[in-house]
């Protein structure tokens, strides 16, 4: 800045400093600063603009203008809604600040911010102005080409993001010519010259799009950092990898039976059962494949697997954490062959479920059978094997017997532990993988087979844990934290709604499950739950053990999955280098290790959830090309003044309806009620409302469904 503009800008700071606080439009500062018009105006907007684009002034609402130090900020992250105003969540776990779309100032969702309360409330909490962008989270990200009037532009994949962007004349490292409209694109954002300028990008590189499913699919794994499959030599590498020598157990005798997916590939923990030690009880042996006595840490493969931290699942494109080699070969459970597992023992009281004692070692086992869940729900339901499974029937039994004891188990854990019953059904998408096809989609609901074998994971995992403790032995654990008591009053006060009754306090966990039983008699059990989980926290993983509330287990780690988690494969690595008197991992670089998890984690699930509902879009809009005008039927799940969210349970996606395509409007919210009404002889509309709908719009780039409601009643 030149000396005048110095000695300006430290006028219109002093004249501002006057007003404590209370602040000044930049017109009564032009005034006040003897800036008049022609070249004195002209000094005053250059040097103003320069102070307000350094953050040196802040806008407050209202338009004035106040100096940044004079100003208390809080630090968050913003998450912009596609309605277009945002939310700001404090890091110091304050109440969530709301932020008109005017108070942006070209924040978008991700970004870590300044900001800072404005006078005045909004009737969803404190409103607030964000002052600066200390950090672009998502400086590159995937999206789709498009072609608009004012230019070529591009739609990001991620929905919460900003609709259209905008691409920059130039800078590209790929240019916007050699790209066809609907091709996938990555781009980064380019710096805004100031916090109003509109958001640009610039083309960085081309993505696949030679078939649309694989492109959906590529775009997803790029967008969400999903690492790349294994090369060749790679695969081969671990093919050639030999187990780590150690004493074992002799485990073939006993009739070790896997129960999984029909389509699983990787298959890491078996079940098996046998008289106990003491009168009235049995010995339940949870087998897990032995993945550590391959893969020893800070070797390749370890660093491999510990850089994609899970195995992703994709539908049409699995990702496997280690080598097909060792994942669907040398390390999974096949039934028939000899294996190194990891097995805890458990002796159970068969009349109570009580755990008496557990025994953990190394052993060589042989699956006797694999099962599908299929399976074992017919047997669990009919007592005998489905006419076409060959299944022999002391296999039969065993799982009868399987199914009796994990049944007390769990009446036992529901007793004392009171864990969460959020058994939520999944809409699955079977989808072909050479090439990527989709064949249908399908509901899986948590059955007795599924239930069989979470009760005995659930107790290997627990026991291993409480050894990691007694040990002093570092390890990760999983930690699940209690929900915020502000997310309890959002959901009970959306229940209300929904439900039209009162809903009781959710102080504990059963009264969660109190709740949740008598929502099961109203048909709206789905919809309720899938809200429910919203206002949870996510789990994640750590080296200090702070408990699990989902499951009431004061103590929790993962164990039971090594070929497809790390975290699971970290602990298996830690108990062998006890058992065998080495130096194992700190407990700070378990720390770091867990957070990376946790991160990672959430990558794989996003980039899970974002595939389906691309392909559940997909087949949605075959599905209404080959059969215009079929019918959904939904439930309203949300109700405001832009128009209805509404659930279909048969796909297992939420849509929208606008308010323009409700008859009998203008519409009128009552945010009091919930309701929506029409006002000339419309349908008025309120949560948990059934409504029938057509698809109108399958949005395979937002992954957003647009509906269109059936006019009259059904």
């Amino acid at each position: 800045m030149a000396d005048d503009s110095k000695e300006l800008s430290q006028r219109i700071l002093k004249i501002l400093a006057e007003r404590k606080g209370v602040g000044m439009r930049r017109s009564e500062l032009r005034r006040e600063t003897d800036c008049g018009r022609g070249e004195q105006a002209q000094r005053f907007k250059e040097v103003f603009r320069s102070l307000c684009a350094e953050g040196v002034l802040l806008r407050q609402r209202g338009g004035r203008y106040v100096p940044a130090q004079s100003r208390d900020l809080l630090a968050g992250t913003v998450h912009v809604t596609f309605r277009g105003f945002g939310f700001v969540t404090p890091r110091e776990g304050a109440q969530d600040i709301f932020v008109p779309p005017q108070f942006l100032n070209g924040a978008i969702s991700g970004d870590r911010v300044l900001v800072s309360l404005c006078d005045g409330e909004d009737e969803r909490g404190p409103v607030g102005q964000i002052e600066r962008i200390t950090e672009r989270v998502h400086r590159v990200m995937v999206a789709s080409l498009v072609e608009l009037p004012a230019g070529p532009a591009v739609r990001p994949l991620r929905r919460e993001l900003p609709p259209f962007i905008m691409l920059a004349e130039h800078g590209h490292t790929v240019s916007p010519a050699d790209v066809d409209p609907g091709d996938w694109v990555e781009v980064g954002l380019i710096p805004q010259d100031g916090p109003r300028a509109p958001l640009l990008a610039v083309i960085l590189r081309r993505l696949a799009a030679a078939d649309p499913i694989t492109a959906d699919l590529d775009a997803v794994a790029v967008e969400y950092g999903l690492p790349e499959a294994y090369s060749e030599a790679e695969q081969q590498a671990a093919g050639k990898q030999v187990a780590e020598p150690m004493p074992r157990e002799d485990a073939t005798a006993l009739e070790v039976v896997t129960i999984d997916p029909v389509d699983a590939k990787d298959f890491d923990d078996g079940i098996s059962l046998e008289p106990g030690e003491r009168p009235g009880t049995v010995r339940i042996g949870v087998h897990i494949a032995d993945v550590a006595a391959f893969v020893q840490p800070g070797s390749a493969l370890d660093e491999g697997a510990q850089q994609r931290g899970f195995t992703a699942y994709l539908p049409g494109r699995t990702l496997p954490m280690l080598p097909r080699a060792l994942s669907s070969w040398q390390c999974s459970l096949i039934a028939g062959e000899e294996r190194l597992a990891h097995s805890v023992y458990l002796e159970i009281v068969e009349a109570s479920g009580e755990v008496l004692t557990r025994r953990r070692t190394r052993t060589r086992i042989r699956v006797r059978q694999r099962l599908t869940f299929e399976d074992v729900g017919e047997i669990l339901a009919q007592g005998r094997a489905p006419a076409a499974a060959a299944i022999p029937e002391d296999v039969v039994r065993t799982v009868c017997h399987l199914g009796e004891v994990a049944s007390r188990l769990r009446a036992l854990r529901a007793t004392r532990e009171a864990f969460l019953q959020l058994a939520v059904p999944e809409i699955r998408v079977l989808c072909g993988e050479t090439p990527p096809r989709i064949h249908t989609l399908q509901r899986v609901d948590a059955g007795p087979a599924h239930e069989l074998v979470e009760e005995f994971m659930l107790a290997a995992n627990t026991a291993v844990a409480e050894e990691l403790l007694a040990l002093a032995l570092p390890g990760l654990f999983r930690n699940h934290a209690e929900p915020r008591p502000a997310d309890l009053v959002a959901f009970a006060e959306w229940a209300r709604q929904t439900l039209g009754t009162r809903i009781p306090v959710l102080r504990d966990r059963a009264a969660v499950n109190h709740f949740i039983a008598a929502v099961a008699q109203t048909g709206l059990r789905d919809t309720v739950l899938a809200q429910f989980l919203r206002a949870l926290p996510r789990a994640g993983y750590a080296a200090t053990c702070q408990g699990h509330y989902g499951l009431g287990k004061a103590v929790y780690s993962h164990f039971t999955s090594p070929i497809r988690r790390y975290p699971d494969l970290l602990v298996h690595q830690q108990l062998l280098a006890h058992d065998l008197g080495r130096t194992a991992r700190s407990a700070a670089e378990c720390e770091g290790i867990g957070t990376a998890c946790t991160s990672a984690e959430e990558r794989v699930d996003s980039a899970y959830y974002a595939a389906v509902d691309r392909l559940k879009l997909r087949y949605l809009r075959d599905r209404q090309a080959q059969s215009p005008g079929e019918l959904y039927e939904g439930i309203v799940s949300r109700c405001s003044s832009d128009g209805l969210t509404v659930y279909l349970a048969e796909v297992g996606m939420y849509g929208s309806v606008a308010i323009s395509r409700l008859s009998g409007g203008p519409y009128r919210m009552d945010r009091r009620s919930g309701r929506l009404s029409g006002s000339h002889g419309g349908k008025s509309y309120k949560t948990g409302d059934v409504i029938y709908v057509q698809c109108r719009r399958a949005d395979t780039v937002r992954g957003e469904l647009t509906l269109e409601p059936v006019q009259g009643r059904i």
